[in-house]
């Protein structure tokens, strides 16, 4: 460590760079937007202002960087690998979880998925309210429960446990307001939201088998495409009218556990995107749907297809796109880059 140059402090003497300066108390000033790795634009907001005094460095310095926007982008292994520093540490405080995987493709944040043993009655929610406390977790939009056999980095097996062992009913948590992360602005409130916990990790409760082709079509024809995936989630892409698109296809006899319209820049072939397209867009409060809803005295009460409005909003920020020319400089320099 050696002492700074302007201000009382002392400072790494192997940094890269060292920037000096003062964080006034109670200034503020407007800020953005950016583009971030929800794959859109955050909103300008007022923060905190950095007075640089001085800006020193090493020779040769490096000046280390991470390109973020739609998933995935460079900052998709920083968070898998901050994932497999902190599980370790959450199974210290949660014994009975398994194993655990924040999506990549849905910002982290917005999707989180935990296989876990269940050791005596709805301790898997026990869990789930834990984890919904615990630092950065506290963030989660998306929670989702499935058993010990189950591996939780595995999209379509999560899917095929939740059409086996998922009702609305009694399997289902879905709390209306709640701390979500800065860059989510789906509630379209900074830093608050709603969050949804689905419960796959009990008893088979399917009585038939998954089906395997749905045409949502035959029931509203302003449904553009759409794609099924392990008989429980159904993803249409939807120009038009895309609530009530929803609302009436939780009333078709689709036999299946979800539907989900996205809006028409979302690629259904493709897993990661998919991901991306429907966790970074809906409110579980604001825009979920479902067959039957009411309340049994003070408890609310779904049952049947769960619907979910997952389609670009006004009022969202736009989504990320890279200018055409740099995707053609990169293109054309990618020999370059060494990997």
């Amino acid at each position: 460590m050696v002492r700074a140059k302007t201000i009382d402090m002392r400072v790494p003497a192997n940094a890269e760079f060292i920037l000096e300066g003062v964080v006034p108390a109670r200034e503020r000033r407007m800020e953005g937007p950016f583009g971030d790795h929800f794959g859109h634009y955050s909103e300008a907001a007022e923060f905190p202002v950095f007075h640089i005094r001085k800006i020193t460095r090493r020779r040769n310095a490096v000046y280390a960087a991470t390109v973020v926007g739609k998933p995935p982008q460079e900052d998709k292994f920083l968070g898998i690998a901050a994932g497999e520093m902190i599980g370790p540490l959450i199974k210290v405080i949660n014994p009975n979880i398994v194993d655990m995987c924040a999506y990549a493709g849905a910002g982290f944040h917005n999707l989180l998925v935990v296989s876990l043993k269940e050791r005596h009655p709805k301790e898997v929610l026990k869990t789930a309210m834990s984890l919904l406390g615990t630092g950065q977790l506290s963030l989660t939009k998306v929670m989702v429960l499935v058993g010990p056999d189950c591996d939780p980095s595995d999209f379509h097996a999560v899917l095929r446990e939740i059409w086996n062992r998922f009702d609305p009913e009694d399997h289902m948590w879905l709390l209306p307001f709640a701390p979500l992360d800065t860059l989510d602005f789906t509630s379209f409130k900074m830093h608050v939201g709603s969050k949804l916990v689905i419960d796959a990790a009990g008893e088979t409760i399917a009585k038939a088998s998954p089906q395997r082709d749905v045409d949502p079509r035959r029931f509203d024809a302003r449904v553009e495409d759409h794609r099924l995936l392990e008989g429980s989630l159904l993803v249409v892409r939807v120009q038009q009218q895309p609530r009530e698109v929803v609302q009436s296809l939780v009333r078709a006899p689709l036999g299946v556990r979800f539907v989900v319209a996205v809006s028409p820049d979302v690629r259904l072939d493709d897993d990661e995107n998919l991901q991306w397209g429907i966790f970074t867009r809906f409110d579980p409060a604001r825009d979920m749907f479902f067959t039957e809803q009411g309340f049994v005295g003070a408890r609310p009460v779904y049952r049947g297809i769960v619907g979910i409005d997952a389609t670009w909003k006004q009022g969202y920020p736009a989504p990320l796109e890279m200018d055409e020319s740099i995707v053609r400089l990169v293109d054309r320099r990618w020999s370059e880059y060494g990997i």
